[in-house]
């Protein structure tokens, strides 16, 4: 049987428009605070061992004298419960809550592992005198109580108050802490129609709202600004000028960088890309998750704002799983800390969000506590990286073709040489079967396994085919993965090694052919041949079990010739007790 040879040749050349993320050596994860007090503000963190804007909240609102009025997307943190209600009780209902139940905004990014709202711990505050409103686009975060603000990226949650990188800014500017006091107002009375009130037969006061604040779409005033659905975007505007003012540099920080195809979130992108044309050196931190992002492209709503900042000149994004800051400075000493992702769907022009102008002393601490960060940050995403360097960098596993590869289909036996001659273009190998490449740890382990957790193996193939669409088979065993020119990296996936390959193709036998090699020892003497002689000679026409349609030993060869009997010189001959006979015929035959 004619054997074909291949040469092909992976070269290690970056690979075209991939942007992933990518590890840092030697990156320490420990941060300093953010702590800095001026005259009317002071700056904030939280991060492991950090909580300083829990400490803050629950100091404030205990501390309260008039009233509280907390806007937060989430509320399920106990301490802040029990201080709320602790304040309701001390203020005779004072206290006012704007958050939501909705899944709106929750349902926009699925892997940000944060829960929603419980009604009944809601109800529960309520019936302890807190005032709850319900609005389904309440994203902003902030605190006023009395004549103090905190504005704040952090949700009230165990993530957020405890674990993720947040920050906030407490003002005592009278102007600022108006305006955020009358955006409230206009929330409450205009907007938010779903309500959780404390009994009809508590003894406190009830709802003190004063009947005279009824305002009108509240307009952004000192140092104030915000989200309203798409009738007040004034935070949009502000980012957005930020980025043109910007003659150096801009530090950036969102937990998402989405929907840049169109609307604002394309012209918050274009303007980042006009900034890098103009020389200026843009920093980005962002919330990227190890599991699920290294070495896979970004998700589908990422994908173009990436592109196109990683194809510019002075852009670098690092990523922190626990980054849920968000802020934009330019300069060093002009800067927007706001609550609001980078989102071109939601946050920008519609919802409710809200933001505060930093003054320039403010500005500057957080770009000292940005860099920071930066310099700390355990990944990195990259651009077009080469297939060695995923692999050094844990982006991918590695498979070595073996020099021997067999094609078991005759009819893709064309396609399939093809296909090996474009692999230098396709050389991304996917998994298609849940769990296929990991061993359990144990024998309940059933858990869904991460694309790059350290028991997961790429497939050996130190020998084996090729089948339907270049799909691997190593030692014998079928390995379910293809090559792909479009990887689904959700899916388990490697890549070709590096390197020059001469691959050997063998062509499976048909079963002509195959009847062809038995007829040369056909026909046989009227004393017959035992069947093991002829299949003894047939074998060594064959240089691999793959090459034939049935198994290569003496049972399957019987069996094959019972399937074929009535083919060719088989027809004139019959099988008894392991020989082969020639067809005895009658004179009435004649």
């Amino acid at each position: 049987m004619p054997i074909d040879s291949i040469q092909i040749e992976v070269p290690d050349a970056p690979i075209p428009d991939l942007v992933t993320w990518l590890p840092l050596k030697g990156k320490k994860n420990d941060f300093k605070p953010l702590d800095w007090k001026g005259n009317t503000e002071s700056l904030i963190s939280t991060h492991p061992k950090n909580p300083a804007i829990l400490d803050a909240m629950v100091e404030m609102i205990s501390s309260a004298k008039r009233h509280v009025f907390l806007f937060n997307w989430m509320l399920q943190y106990p301490v802040i419960e029990k201080t709320l209600a602790s304040a309701a009780n001390r203020l005779n209902g004072r206290v006012h809550v704007l958050t939501t139940l909705e899944t709106s905004i929750h349902s926009r990014y699925s892997d940000d592992g944060q829960s929603m709202n419980n009604l009944s711990r809601l109800q529960e505050l309520a019936g302890n005198g807190v005032y709850i409103r319900l609005h389904p686009e309440a994203h902003a975060k902030y605190l006023i109580v009395d004549d103090k603000l905190l504005v704040t990226s952090a949700n009230v949650n165990a993530n957020s108050l405890e674990k993720n990188i947040e920050t906030g800014i407490q003002v005592s500017d009278s102007n600022t802490v108006k305006s955020f006091h009358s955006f409230f107002s206009y929330l409450w009375l205009h907007e938010a129609n779903q309500h959780i009130r404390p009994s009809k037969n508590d003894p406190r006061l009830g709802n003190p709202w004063p009947q005279t604040e009824s305002p009108d779409s509240p307009r952004a005033a000192a140092d104030a600004i915000w989200t309203l659905d798409n009738r007040r975007m004034s935070l949009a505007k502000s980012i957005i000028e930020k980025i043109k003012s910007a003659k150096k540099t801009l530090r950036i920080s969102t937990y998402a960088l989405s929907n840049a195809e169109s609307g604002i979130g394309k012209q918050v992108v274009d303007e980042l890309v006009n900034a890098s044309q103009k020389g200026v050196e843009i920093t980005i931190l962002y919330h990227a998750v190890p599991e699920f992002a290294i070495g896979r492209p970004p998700r589908e709503y990422e994908k173009v704002g990436f592109l196109r900042l990683m194809s510019c000149t002075g852009v670098s994004m690092k990523g922190h799983p626990d980054l849920h800051a968000k802020h934009v400075i330019a300069d060093d000493t002009s800067g927007l800390l706001f609550t609001a992702n980078l989102d071109g769907n939601h946050g920008l022009d519609t919802g409710i969000e809200v933001g505060i102008r930093l003054s320039k002393e403010a500005s500057r601490q957080l770009s000292e506590w940005h860099d920071d960060l930066f310099d700390s940050f355990p990944l990195e995403l990259v651009i077009s990286p080469t297939i060695s360097d995923l692999s050094k960098r844990k982006g991918t596993k590695l498979v070595q073709l073996s020099d021997e590869v067999m094609v078991s289909s005759v009819k893709q036996f064309d396609k399939i040489k093809q296909l090996l001659s474009e692999i230098s273009e396709r050389s991304t190998v996917i998994c298609n079967r849940k769990n296929r490449w990991i061993e359990p740890m144990n024998k309940g382990d059933i858990r869904e396994p991460k694309p790059y957790e350290s028991r997961v193996e790429a497939p050996s193939i130190e020998s084996g085919l090729l089948l339907d669409g270049i799909n691997l088979v190593g030692n014998g065993k079928y390995i379910d993965v293809d090559l792909s020119k479009n990887p689904d990296f959700g899916l388990h996936h490697a890549h070709i090694a590096p390197g020059k390959y001469n691959l050997s193709l063998l062509k499976p036998y048909t079963d002509d052919e195959i009847l062809e090699l038995i007829e040369q020892y056909l026909p046989v003497p009227k004393e017959g041949v035992p069947l093991r002689e002829i299949f003894d000679k047939v074998k060594n026409h064959f240089s691999s079990p793959h090459e034939v349609s049935f198994n290569l030993n003496l049972e399957g060869f019987v069996g094959y010739i019972q399937r074929n009997k009535k083919r060719g010189l088989l027809r004139v001959h019959e099988i008894d007790e392991q020989k082969i006979f020639p067809v005895v015929q009658s004179d009435n035959d004649e």
